[in-house]
């Protein structure tokens, strides 16, 4: 069976190759920040729609 898939392309095919090894990424304040509040907001919602599912009867 034939694929379509090159021989030439890399292990991870559909994802872009990593950074350099040479040297590490940097986050930035405002990345970090974004991620804390999207875990922090992540986290609040899925008390909060248990307690709005317990004061609905569910």
């Amino acid at each position: 069976m034939q694929t379509s898939q090159s021989k030439k392309a890399p292990s991870k095919w559909p994802f872009p190759p990593g950074p350099s090894r040479g040297k590490p990424v940097r986050l930035t304040r405002g990345a970090m920040l974004t991620d804390v509040c999207l875990v922090a907001a992540w986290g609040a919602t899925i008390p909060g729609l248990m307690w709005l599912g317990a004061m609905g009867g569910f």
